[in-house]
């Protein structure tokens, strides 16, 4: 009787260490459990911070350079929405990138170059050209990036990702949120003054190239300069490179 006795206290025993093995499995998973999903939406909500505080444009509307970090810093679902939005980001960076390409000052100032006016003037056929494709390029540009800015634009880039609804909701909530709204708008905002301005200055470039052609007996090249036969054209010529010039400080 005694020795079925302990072997019932040493199966009860056995039963215990079990028990208390299962629970400490338990704690242990759950433990580590929250610690990867705490450290990797850490991770992913200073990822979308670092980006959400980029200045994309200077005060006078030239364009800052801000490479994205694209190293994805996150594991699993979490990588793919740290990628999803990395990529959205990139993309609106590389655009500006060809826009600020297209706009060169260099380029535009070019234009007006003795140069150019012995190879393409009196007529300027090739230049007003010119000028019309940098016109078009600000106002795809301007276009395109107001559609980036578009709120729906941005949720929907995580709709045909191979992740749960909760990682899509988390892209969502993140890609969303306050700062990245305000950056977005500020830059929609600073992008269109930018692009009025721009504008503006390609139409006193073009004035100049078409009051040359208008003119065209009233002034010929001379060593290197542009010499107007008459008083008038002379001052109507200053008065519209002043114009350009002033656009460009």
């Amino acid at each position: 009787m005694e020795e079925k006795e302990k072997v019932a206290k040493k199966g009860s025993k056995k039963i215990v260490l079990i028990i208390i093995a299962i629970i400490v499995l338990i704690f242990l998973l759950a433990a580590g459990f929250i610690f990867y999903h705490g450290n990797q939406t850490g991770k992913l909500i200073s990822e979308v911070n670092k980006i959400a505080e980029m200045q994309m444009m200077n005060e006078d509307g030239s364009m800052v350079e801000n490479p994205i970090d694209m190293e994805i810093k996150t594991t699993g679902s979490y990588a793919v929405i740290e990628k999803t939005f990395k990529d959205y980001v990139s993309e609106v960076v590389n655009s500006t990138k060809d826009l600020a390409e297209a706009l060169d000052e260099e380029k535009i100032m070019n234009l007006v170059s003795i140069e150019n006016m012995q190879q393409d003037g009196p007529d300027f056929t090739k230049s007003k050209q010119e000028v019309e494709n940098m016109k078009q390029a600000i106002e795809e540009y301007i276009t395109k990036f107001q559609e980036y800015a578009n709120e729906d634009n941005l949720l929907s880039k995580i709709d045909d990702k191979d992740v749960s609804d909760y990682y899509k909701e988390l892209y969502k909530t993140l890609a969303v949120d306050e700062d990245m709204e305000t950056s977005l708008e500020d830059t929609v905002q600073q992008l269109n003054t930018a692009g009025e301005e721009a504008k503006q200055a390609l139409d006193d470039l073009n004035s100049i190239f078409n009051f040359l052609s208008e003119n065209k007996d009233d002034w010929q090249i001379e060593d290197g300069q542009i010499v107007f036969n008459t008083e008038s054209s002379y001052e109507e010529y200053n008065s519209l490179m002043s114009s350009l010039e002033t656009m460009q400080e």
